[in-house]
């Protein structure tokens, strides 16, 4: 009898046998699809009970032989299935193969600090990064959304060491600024012009907040300090340090006199909140003495606020956890974490919580 060639020997012949590989096949791309950590493995036959399979007849004239080429295909298809999934988790891509829990902290098991999404944003998809003109940022009348890929960063006016980012100002109709601030290692802070009041709210690292008084505080992330009017102070840092700043006119009312604030999110009392179910926090007395204040509102996923607002407030909101969708007028806009608005309501989407910063002048009328 004629010997085999290694190709004919491995060759199933027979309709049980091809069924066998088929679904040998089958279960490899299941495997590969489900866990990329091991390639896929098709099932070897033991020599000892393998068995000579029969030689297939030669084709007749104009005849095909298909099941080598439907063999082919079950074997091969698992692998570039396999390797595109596995291109799609990749390292340059910056996804992690599965949907990361809020205890993990991601694709390395370790929580990212708090409101690194906020300092570290995602500019755009992969596949519109290189696009000419892309942004998100919208600016209209009544409304603006400044996203990351907008911000332009330049050094700040009498600031050391620090790169600063205009999101709102009178230049767009606010009334007031708010901006971030990139410190670094030996930054200092310089004073806002005369009669301007300041908000310093920490979203990475660390600062040393001086007083004219001599006193000291340090301030981590997720901490603030509200500094009056005319008061003298200064800001340093010696650590890659964000801020987002708050700043504007003081509007005064004869006999009272805002005092200095120092805290930080987590020492501030939860607030009721009638008819809505979002989580409110102020950061700032609601006092006379105080023209603006300083929210931060907690929606978990599916919470949405219920008040559609028309009022005069003026608002600037920075989003530090999350995603959503954000009503302006007549449009709607999907945000993320990083993203700045210029007024008005809300709704929150994804898997986790989202948290905004919220600016509302408060106190004064609105004719003075």
């Amino acid at each position: 009898m004629a010997s085999e060639s290694p190709s004919e020997a491995h060759l199933p012949t027979t309709v049980h046998e091809c069924a066998a590989a088929a679904a040998a096949a089958s279960h490899s791309h299941i495997h590969s699809t489900l866990s990329l950590s091991s390639p896929p493995q098709i099932p070897q036959k033991n020599p000892a009970t393998a068995r000579t399979p029969r030689l297939l007849p030669p084709p007749a004239p104009g005849e095909k032989m298909m099941l080598p080429r439907l063999l082919l295909l079950l074997v091969v298809s698992p692998l570039p299935l396999a390797s595109v999934a596995a291109g799609a988790v990749g390292v340059g891509e910056g996804f992690c193969s599965a949907e990361p829990s809020a205890a993990s902290g991601g694709c390395s098991g370790v929580r990212p600090p708090l409101y690194w999404k906020a300092t570290n944003p995602t500019l755009a998809p992969a596949h519109l990064q290189d696009l000419p003109g892309f942004t998100r940022s919208v600016y209209r009348r009544d409304h603006a959304l400044i996203t990351p890929e907008s911000h332009v960063f330049s050094p700040l006016p009498d600031w050391v060491n620090t790169l600063g980012a205009y999101l709102i100002s009178p230049a767009i109709g606010a009334h007031f600024t708010m901006y971030l601030a990139k410190m670094h290692d030996g930054s200092k802070s310089a004073l806002p012009p005369k009669g301007v009041e300041r908000l310093i709210f920490v979203l990475q690292g660390s600062i040393l907040l001086s007083e004219e008084s001599g006193n000291t505080h340090t301030l981590l992330v997720d901490s603030y300090a509200y500094l009056p009017a005319n008061m003298k102070h200064s800001v340093i840092s010696d650590e890659v340090t964000t801020l987002v700043i708050f700043e504007r006119r003081y509007t005064t009312i004869e006999g009272y006199h805002p005092d200095l604030i120092v805290g930080s999110t987590d020492k501030q009392p939860l607030l009721e909140t009638p008819g809505e179910v979002f989580e409110l926090r102020k950061l700032l007395p609601t006092s006379l003495p105080y023209d603006f204040n300083i929210h931060i509102m907690d929606f978990q996923p599916g919470e949405y606020l219920n008040v559609k607002e028309v009022h005069y407030n003026q608002h600037g909101l920075l989003l530090l956890e999350g995603q959503g969708i954000y009503r302006l007028g007549d449009s709607w806009y999907p945000v993320q974490s990083g993203d700045t608005i210029w007024m008005t309501p809300y709704a929150a989407l994804g898997k986790t919580k989202t948290r905004y910063l919220l600016y509302k002048d408060v106190n004064r009328d609105p004719l003075i």
